[in-house]
């Protein structure tokens, strides 16, 4: 049987080629002027970002699709979403082209509410690194909230998206004011109040709150900078182990000092048993024994001896451990830390470095007393007067 169509050959590269069209349309649903579909090219899912039909001839709309693209094509990190390209998609006009994420939102994720505080920490650390990034160029993203952050199922993966309302020092347009009530700062644009809201939600532990009162406070006493805060969220997370090997290294040397002395105090018992004895035997022997007696007697002298002995000896340790104090006390005058202590402008960040010379020095003596008198002469005033301090 004959046939025109040839059944062999070359396929042709223009064949090839028509791919770029999208298909598999799927509407995503969204609020607002934004129009956003699921698409497939390539064999890959993408998403569609353009404008719904009664928005895509207003160039006030148009200015900010493009305004958006710019500012998001610009920002190449793990953890932001990426836009590919701003191209005119049949049927729905003006398209950013951006990366389909598989996962659900933040708000989602915390809704399930079956994470552990170190699933919690490590969704914060990814946000924050995202957003030290974005600050990084200049860049704010004016609508940070837990719906515009995804996270891939198992919360290992964090991509911040919608930039929509974003805004540069270099774009001159469209300046308004823009946010979510509930995430908005209420004195101006910015990304450090919403930030502080979110990581309020994310339940960081009783520690990380004067960090996030930081963050939500008024603007001339919030923080400027986004690494600032990933710096002092982990001091605040990193304190509780410190203070569990503080308080191991105080109950060492309470037990030390206990123990020495319990067998001072036994000795002691031991010599005062011997006399009490000693005197006994002496008041029972009669007058004729006195030769007897004159040994006991010497005996007793002999102990008598003994007991001056160590009581020196108890003098001379008790003066070089005073010596031992003021020596200490004149390190600690050096360094100036009465002055730091008494003045007002006494601050938590000089409080690690106090703390780190009180630990060397506690590590650096033997002596059980030398080390209490350290504690309580200088780590514990030290320590409540930090706490007292107001939190910035």
């Amino acid at each position: 049987m004959a046939c025109d169509e040839p059944t062999s050959g070359f396929v042709k590269p223009d064949d090839i080629l028509r791919t770029d069209r999208f298909t598999d349309f799927s509407p995503v649903p969204s609020n607002g002027f934004s129009l956003l579909v699921r698409a497939k090219r390539h064999g890959r899912w993408w998403l569609l970002k353009g404008l719904k039909e009664q928005y895509r001839q207003d160039t006030v709309y148009q200015v900010l699709l493009q305004k958006e693209y710019e500012i998001a094509s610009q920002l190449q990190h793990p953890m932001i979403v990426s836009a590919f390209s701003l191209e005119e998609v049949e049927g729905l006009g003006l398209c950013i082209v951006m990366e389909w994420i598989e996962g659900l939102t933040l708000k989602e994720w915390l809704a399930q509410g079956k994470h552990s505080r170190k699933q919690r920490r490590h969704v914060a650390d990814m946000l924050l690194e995202a957003l030290a990034y974005v600050q990084s160029r200049q860049t704010q993203h004016r609508d940070l909230k837990p719906s515009n952050i995804m996270l891939t199922h198992d919360g290992q993966h964090l991509k911040l998206i919608d930039f929509g309302l974003s805004d540069t020092d270099s774009h001159t347009i469209l300046k308004a004011p823009a946010g979510t009530e509930g995430y908005m700062a209420p004195d101006g644009p910015s990304d450090i109040y919403p930030l502080g809201r979110i990581l309020r939600e994310l339940r960081l532990g009783w520690l990380s709150l004067m960090v996030i009162r930081k963050c939500c406070a008024p603007s001339n006493r919030r923080y400027t900078d986004v690494e600032t805060i990933k710096r002092d969220l982990h001091r605040c997370w990193q304190w509780p182990r410190r203070m569990f090997l503080i308080v191991c290294l105080v109950a060492l040397a309470t037990g030390l000092y206990q123990m020495n002395r319990m067998h001072t105090q036994q000795g002691q018992q031991t010599v005062s048993d011997s006399l009490k004895v000693l005197k006994e035997e002496s008041h029972a022997k009669t007058s004729d024994e006195q030769a007897a007696t004159d040994s006991l007697q010497l005996q007793t002298d002999k102990i008598r001896e003994q007991q001056e002995s160590e009581r020196a000896t108890i003098q001379k340790r008790q003066d070089g451990i005073a010596a031992a104090k003021r020596k200490i006390d004149q390190q600690m005058a050096a360094y100036g830390i009465q002055q730091m202590f008494d003045t007002v402008t006494c601050q938590r960040n000089i409080t690690i470095p106090f703390l780190r010379i009180t630990d060397e020095l506690i590590m650096a003596t033997k002596e059980p007393e030398l080390k209490e008198y350290i504690q309580e002469r200088y780590r514990k005033p030290w320590i409540k007067r930090m706490q007292e301090l107001p939190f910035d």
